[in-house]
């Protein structure tokens, strides 16, 4: 990984943090910083997603519980029709874990009629980690509350925790000063195929604009991925889902994102367990929760001391390399652990 931004701490405050290597080392070397945002990758699922569904549904303008054809009729032949939205959110849809979904359109009702063209990865009710579900999860919230991911984020997240570096970006340039990530689409280009060799995909550098495709082909504003935040804000927001107060809600609320539901042994909603995840399992309790970005970053919280734990790199810069990371990531929460 060219560079690392990590912070370590309690609500009262941080007991580690820092910055070490580059934002960037193409087309010249970039130093990092603390300021730096990140493309927090996956993050955005319970940061952004996840946490606005969940007030949505307090706000009685979501139901959680409905089948995904009854808002998204072109399911409904589907085999995941019959899914829910608290399905898609524990990955428990059936969903395959990924499809180029851009590469049959860039609207909404193309990637909407793509999904529900896709063969299931596993069947309802089983646990498998996918894109799609969240993909239509952010389809939903922005209808029920009648605006995009990035001004709900903004009006009720972001706001009232007095966030500047969190956000989308929408193509207003904010997150120039982000880590780069990978050099154009090589990586999920190969993902895709041959069959979609003569498709359309970047081969610029990617600095400022979302690395995941699909979130890319919706102008860089989706359920799954395309928020940006430094290491320090990250923290903030996860201190607001211990704390719901934070937001302006009860306590409990999103008690959801911590603990797993009857049927959701292995997730909760917007998290995975510690126990189930490679890189933290034995490393930090098995009850703590959290969440990885496939660009290099990863939030953790251990509710019970409470801890959280934020590590952002661009690991994916300047391109995907072949060694796992998990090891590496390992090794930083064996340290930050002990402190």
């Amino acid at each position: 990984m060219p560079g690392a931004v990590w912070w370590v701490g309690a609500p009262g405050g941080s007991v580690s943090h820092g910055a070490e290597g580059h934002a960037a080392v193409e087309p010249e070397p970039i130093p990092v910083r603390e300021e730096t945002p990140f493309d927090l990758a996956s993050l955005t699922k319970p940061l952004a997603t996840a946490v606005l569904a969940l007030m949505l549904e307090r706000d009685r303008l979501l139901d959680l519980d409905a089948p995904l054809q009854v808002g998204f009729p072109a399911l409904a032949r589907s085999p995941f029709g019959d899914a829910t939205l608290r399905d898609a959110a524990t990955h428990r849809g059936g969903f395959p874990a990924w499809i180029a979904l851009y590469l049959s359109g860039q609207r909404r009702e193309d990637y909407v009629r793509a999904i529900a063209g896709a063969r299931p990865g596993a069947a309802r009710g089983t646990t498998l980690y996918s894109d799609l579900g969240y993909v239509l999860l952010g389809f939903a919230i922005e209808r029920a509350g009648r605006a995009t991911l990035a001004r709900q984020f903004q009006d009720r997240i972001a706001g009232p925790l007095g966030l500047s570096r969190a956000g989308f970006e929408d193509g207003s340039g904010r997150f120039a000063d982000a880590a780069a990530t990978e050099r154009g689409n090589a990586y999920e280009r190969s993902l895709a195929g041959a069959s979609a060799a003569a498709s359309r995909f970047r081969e610029h550098l990617l600095r400022g604009e979302v690395h995941d495709g699909n979130a890319w082909g919706l102008g860089g504003v989706a359920g799954h991925a395309g928020l940006f935040a430094t290491a320090e804000e990250v923290a903030a927001i996860a201190f607001a889902i211990l704390e719901p107060a934070r937001l302006g809600l009860s306590a409990g609320a999103l008690d959801a994102m911590l603990v797993p539901g009857e049927r959701e042994a292995g997730r909760t909603f917007g998290f995975a367990l510690a126990r189930d995840t490679e890189s933290v399992r034995g490393v930090l309790p098995g009850h703590a929760v959290g969440h990885l970005g496939f660009t290099g970053t990863s939030l953790w919280i251990d509710a019970g001391q409470p801890r959280i734990y934020v590590l952002l790199t661009n690991r994916v810069h300047p391109s995907v390399g072949p060694r796992e990371f998990a090891p590496t990531r390992r090794a930083f929460h064996a340290l930050a652990a002990a402190l």
